[in-house]
């Protein structure tokens, strides 16, 4: 089997319609044999979704549909990290980054189901900085805070004209007008993530989205490094990162019961901030920009949304912490990771007041936890 450059990974419960645009995309540009694409189902995800894929393999695109059966067969020398990743949930997209890993793909990009290519933002062009040095403006923020939205135009149509509109999984305590800030020098760094923006319907949380119904265009001309200290949400859509970037890049599990709610929808903002904390420690530097998706969201309901994020935006404001204190300089992703994992336990033992009950100090011990035995996976499969 070839190594390819990309290995591009997506979950989905849906018909797999997203393949066929990737296909033509690469198709047209002369690039389908730079790329692999790894398409996860569940135990709901229909046949059609494989027929698509299928399709796309007759095509010329490097397909790998992951189906139960081959997802077991993948995770039978795993056992306990297989007893760590739930059915029915997008924690199956660790799978896909997994066997990406396994093929030494040198670039992973996660991306989701609704995330479609757009003709004039060749998609893996955009992401092919990815492991070189780039030499770009830097995102200073505010506060150490930086606002990627500030990179798009928003129109807010029931606020009646544009506005500020912040990422999902951005700290409510950090929100600022000020977090768009970028200076103008040029700072030169190795780019070990790139997260790619999405035009449409943007990545913003469930109550941002029943306030404003904001709807996003790209804005930006140049692409930009994040500075040294500084960090922003970093989600699944549209994100690429360094094959040995993925020990910290575990898609922490979701679902956990607190408070009368439940703990969701911010499982790849957690695993986003982790490996920014991680590429810090080693020294590496966080691309933003390039390549813009067009984000078609699929049906969501607004308010059972909202009722699953409201826990993880309480926990990102007692996360930062955290998030703010710099890890101690590593020399390799695993180690960085394995620091984190132990700071994460040792912070929420000690945690108490809104929604710090004895079983959600626990959850955020599982979850150092697995990301231990994500590590201790990696490393078998490197």
């Amino acid at each position: 089997m070839n190594t390819p450059s990309f290995g591009i990974v997506a979950t989905t419960i849906f018909d797999g319609a997203f393949i066929a645009e990737y296909c033509d995309h690469l198709e047209k540009l002369g690039q389908l044999d730079r790329a692999r694409f790894y398409v996860v189902g569940d135990l709901n995800t229909p046949d059609a979704c494989r027929h698509a894929a299928d399709s796309a393999r007759d095509r010329g695109m490097d397909v790998v549909y992951l189906g139960v059966e081959e997802q077991r067969r993948f995770l039978k020398d795993l056992p306990e990290l297989d007893a760590r990743i739930p059915w029915k949930t997008d924690n199956r997209r660790n799978v896909g980054f997994l066997m990406a890993l396994r093929d030494r793909c040198k670039t992973l990009i996660s991306i989701d189901d609704d995330n479609y290519p757009k003709a004039r933002w060749p998609f893996l062009d955009g992401h092919s900085t990815v492991g070189t040095e780039a030499s770009l403006r830097c995102a200073h923020g505010h506060d150490r805070w930086f606002n990627l939205c500030a990179m798009m135009r928003v129109d807010c149509p029931s606020l009646g004209g544009g506005g500020t509109v912040f990422a999902r999984g951005f700290p409510y305590k950090r929100r600022d007008s000020r977090c768009g800030f970028v200076a103008g020098e040029i700072e030169t760094g190795y780019v070990a993530i790139n997260a790619g923006l999405w035009s449409g319907d943007p990545d913003v949380d469930a109550a941002t989205r029943l306030v404003t119904r904001c709807e996003a265009e790209e804005t930006f001309e140049e692409s930009l490094l994040l500075a040294r200290d500084t960090l922003m949400p970093i989600n699944t859509q549209n994100t690429a990162l360094i094959r040995e970037a993925i020990p910290a890049f575990y898609y922490v599990k979701m679902g956990h019961p607190v408070g009368g709610m439940k703990l969701d929808r911010f499982g790849d903002i957690f695993s986003g901030f982790f490996i920014q904390k991680c590429a810090q420690a080693v020294g590496h530097r966080v691309r933003v920009g390039s390549p813009t998706v067009e984000h078609r969201r699929s049906p969501h309901n607004l308010y059972k949304d909202l009722w699953n994020e409201l826990a993880g935006m309480v926990v990102i404001d007692d996360l930062l912490p955290i998030l703010e204190t710099p890890l101690s300089p590593a020399t390799n992703y695993s180690d960085a990771t394995l620091e984190l994992a132990d700071r994460i336990e040792s912070w929420a033992g000690g945690q108490s007041g809104f929604l710090w009950d004895n079983s959600l100090k626990g959850y955020f011990a599982e979850v150092a936890t697995n990301m231990r035995v994500w590590v201790q996976a990696c490393a078998q499969l490197a």
